[in-house]
């Protein structure tokens, strides 16, 4: 692992001007991660100019689209040298952003608008079928999968990259669902898209929609985030459009649209919502890793960010990361889904100036050296102070040793057990919160650590269980427990339905952790009272488990997807030499 002390960046500096080996410019440059000056500088007004217009895509349908370029300085005039465009496809609203007038380009993460007195164009594109945009949409924030909106992202790259203004260097940003309509434009390879910055996005969509195969029983209803009749109401018209009535054509378009892909428990099912019969086998159809290949062959450049103390989002950056061939970076911060105005209060580290030197390489063609560094930037909770950025060649790191904690009368340990007959039982609690983890479930802790411990990686569970009913749910969360009995987790934590227990090869690097396929043959009920092994892995981490603390494992049963017997089943833990249970940690020993 590489740190970055600042005294020796300080010293390399004070020495090139001392030896006179560069020039006063030359050696006031930085470049590294979250650090920025002397290869760029803001050329251009802080101001800009803001037009939108509709953009005919190959199907004929119109897109809306906002642009922004930049001003001169001095006289305020558009600027017309060609310069590289970045854009977000969005299914959020391409002006604004949320409900206090806030840009997108200003607020969304990622906020492309400060690059353009850079020298960057920026744009955003409003999904077809919502907001703006003609067209027909379904499955909301992921429409740009279905057959008609395929290639959307493909013409509207192709078209930036025609523009007068334009230098024909693409680039994407964006963040969740704009994460992931970055890597759908990855598998039809725009000739012309050079380099992306996907941020929180899944790479295999199944897991994150439906973590563990748990999902919700037929006829539950959806989770649906926004309306249709909201998202039109908030439309903003295109220029031009002073009586609104190219928007309200656009509206009309939008009647049928579909808004949850409906019924689909397992990987293969058939959603049964999604009118499009190529994009039925929903699961598969929209997963980024089904078209491995295609992005591979693209060459698209890729920036990968993802935070600890995000949901199943935070898996979709490392297993892109470690299965593309393209040139690829990763970078993991500490905050939640997208929090990276938080990762800026919290660290001073500015995700937009990242962004700036990634794009400066690839659209610029400013050798600032990012692409030199260790390709992996990541945040260690609880490090010592100055050394919570840290960098590393590959990921998983090279140094980690995958140990295992047993599962013991209340405890975890390293040593393995002895003995037959071990076991813990409960009744499941259905009303189970982060907050009641410890009372609603079965605990497991370590004694206090006599020593700090980092674990950096990717965590895994082996448990052998039973039930009194043919299926249950098993959710497992590891918590640092402080001395006073105060408890974090960022997230660290896995699920899986014991039916769809079985295990496959996966398709991909899928980092020789267990890999389920969740198809609907592979599920097999539990026979009452019988142990079974269930092998499923937790979300990464990096944190340092202080001396004193201890580390707990949380074994609960229930979520809100868990269907609710009465009576509650009784489940049960075996933890003897023949039925071991434990938890993998992937511990980092220091150097």
């Amino acid at each position: 692992m590489k740190r970055y002390p600042f005294l020796t960046i300080l010293a390399f500096c004070v020495f090139s001007l001392a030896c006179g080996t560069e020039d006063a410019s030359t050696a006031r440059r930085i470049s590294k991660p979250g650090a920025y000056a002397g290869f760029s500088d803001a050329i251009y007004s802080d101001d800009y100019e803001r037009t939108s217009r509709y953009v005919q895509v190959s199907d004929g349908t119109r897109l809306a689209m906002d642009l922004y370029r930049p001003k001169d300085k001095t006289t305020g005039d558009v600027i017309e040298t060609p310069l590289p465009v970045l854009w977000m496809h969005t299914p959020y609203n391409r002006r604004y952003s949320n409900n206090d007038g806030a840009l997108t380009v200003d607020s969304y993460p990622g906020t492309a608008g400060r690059l353009v007195k850079y020298g960057y164009v920026v744009a955003t594109v409003d999904f077809r079928g919502l907001y703006a945009s003609f067209g027909h949409n379904e499955a909301f924030n992921r429409g740009e999968w279905v057959t008609a909106a395929r290639r959307d992202a493909y013409d509207i790259t192709e078209w930036l990259a025609r523009q007068p203004w334009s230098n024909g260097k693409i680039g994407m940003w964006g963040c969740s669902a704009t994460g992931g309509s970055q890597l759908q434009a990855a598998t039809t390879a725009p000739p012309h898209l050079k380099a992306v910055f996907p941020m929180s996005c899944e790479f295999d969509v199944y897991p994150f929609r439906v973590p563990g195969g748990m999902a919700s029983a037929k006829g539950a209803p959806a989770r649906v985030m926004s309306t249709r009749e909201a998202r039109d109401a908030a439309a903003a018209p295109v220029d031009g459009d002073t009586d609104r009535s190219q928007l309200r054509a656009a509206i009309a378009e939008h009647a049928g649209t579909v808004e949850d892909p409906g019924y689909a428990p397992y990987r293969d099912s058939i959603a049964e919502a999604i009118t499009d019969p190529a994009s039925r086998q929903w699961w598969i159809r929209s997963s980024p890793h089904t078209y491995l290949k295609e992005i591979r062959s693209s060459g698209i450049a890729m920036y990968l960010a993802a935070n600890w103390d995000e949901g199943p989002t935070k898996h979709g950056a490392f297993f892109t990361f470690n299965n593309v061939t393209n040139p690829a970076k990763l970078i993991v911060g500490p905050a939640g889904h997208c929090g990276w105005l938080a990762v800026q209060s919290q660290t001073g580290f500015d995700i937009t100036v990242e962004e700036r030197r990634f794009f400066d390489y690839w659209l610029k063609g400013i050798d600032n050296g990012i692409m030199d560094e260790d390709p992996v930037y990541y945040y260690t909770y609880n490090a010592p102070a100055g050394a919570e950025w840290r960098s590393a060649k590959q990921w998983p790191l090279p140094d980690e040793t995958r140990t295992r904690y047993y599962l013991g009368e209340g405890s975890l340990g390293t040593e393995a057990p002895a003995g037959a007959g071990s076991k813990d039982q409960t009744i499941v609690a259905y009303d189970v919160t982060p907050d009641t983890l410890a009372a609603k479930g079965l605990v497991y802790e370590t004694a206090p650590l006599g020593a700090d411990l980092q674990v950096t990686g990717h965590p895994a569970v082996h448990l052998w269980v039973s039930s009194t009913a043919t299926d249950g749910d098993f959710i497992a969360t590891i918590e640092d427990v402080a001395p006073d009995g105060s408890a974090a987790s960022y997230n660290i934590s896995g699920q899986l339905r014991a039916s769809l227990r079985k295990l496959h090869d996966a398709p991909y690097d899928n980092l020789k952790l267990p890999w389920h396929r969740f198809h609907e043959a592979d599920a097999l009920p539990l026979e009452p009272g019988r142990p079974v092994e269930l092998e499923f892995e937790l979300l990464p981490i990096s944190m340092v488990f202080k001396s004193g603390h201890r580390i707990r494992l949380a074994i609960t049963f229930a979520d809100r997807t868990t269907p609710r017997l009465q009576p509650a089943p009784k489940v049960t833990i075996y933890r003897d030499s023949v039925h071991r249970s434990y938890v993998t940690l992937p511990v980092i020993h220091p150097d």
